[in-house]
């Protein structure tokens, strides 16, 4: 365990968003906060919105000439509006990472949707990166490597959208608390 986290305080890492808190001696919390409207959650939503404005425009258009034209737009809206709820989705996401040397608890929040997964130290099979899917600031679901405990051949992640430093962080910590 990392004797320079201190107790009862938050801590950032490598100026990154992981905050480290110790609730106890022997458990570690690892939170990971929403993305917010960072440089790249903005650019993505302005995007967005632009796309929308321009399928506003062209709708408007289409109307002019007759009603019927307009519903060719509707795949666009749909398409728009789908993207724009799930960019505001993971742009919101939260994680924590519960650890201590008998067990291990991932909790992911998207807006008011919260999952959960508690696993005992003897299940825990390994520690280790995965290469899988998550869905990025945009809302597309992207392949990548990212820390997750594997139990009973299946494997939870967490840390997804982390850069390559905090992944790398989390699963040190991860493993140096269970002793993996």
């Amino acid at each position: 365990m990392n004797s320079d986290i201190s107790d009862n305080k938050p801590a950032k890492r490598f100026s990154g968003k992981i905050v480290v808190t110790k609730p106890d001696l022997a458990t570690s919390r690892f939170s990971i906060p929403r993305e917010g409207f960072s440089l790249k959650g903005l650019f993505t939503l302005v995007v967005i919105v632009f796309w929308l404005l321009l399928i506003l425009v062209w709708t408007i258009l289409l109307l002019q000439y007759a009603a019927n034209w307009a519903l060719i737009s509707i795949p666009f809206w749909l398409l728009g509006i789908v993207t724009l709820r799930l960019s505001l989705k993971v742009i919101l996401a939260s994680q924590e990472i519960i650890v201590n040397p008998e067990e291990l608890t991932i909790i992911k929040k998207e807006s008011s949707k919260t999952s959960h997964i508690t696993l005992k130290r003897d299940e825990i099979e390994a520690v280790a990166y995965v290469e899988g899917a998550f869905k990025s600031l945009s809302g597309i679901t992207r392949k990548g490597i990212y820390p997750a405990v594997i139990s009973k051949n299946e494997a939870f992640g967490f840390g997804e959208r982390c850069t390559k430093e905090e992944k790398q962080f989390l699963l040190e910590n991860v493993k140096s608390i269970l002793k993996l």
